[in-house]
């Protein structure tokens, strides 16, 4: 599949039968719209190369990137008010030194 990563995106990988994916998301997901993201979700069993791509070597995995350039991932689960932090720390993170 050919995906637009244009402007500042969060990209989940996920595998359908991942509970802790499906767990994450909810929140991965509101946390772009907070942030201004755009949220996408790639299926690692139905889009490989993707994954392939990015080095995808478990799920869930979130890679946050500006113009499909990764600056920052996780992997694994990772609790709400953790994940909502990382994702707020490493956005600040990143605009901090574009702005250097």
């Amino acid at each position: 599949m050919k995906y637009d990563f244009g402007g500042m995106c969060i990209i989940e990988f996920y595998g359908d039968s991942c509970a802790s994916c499906h767990a994450v998301m909810p929140v991965l997901a509101s946390e772009a719209q907070k942030l201004g993201y755009t949220f996408f979700r790639v299926d690692v069993e139905t889009d490989p190369e993707c994954a392939e791509k990015f080095g995808i070597m478990r799920v869930p995995t979130a890679i946050l990137a500006e113009d499909g350039r990764e600056f920052a991932r996780f992997s694994g689960y990772q609790p709400p008010e953790i994940l909502e932090i990382w994702l707020e720390a490493k956005t600040q993170e990143y605009l901090g030194s574009k702005n250097k």
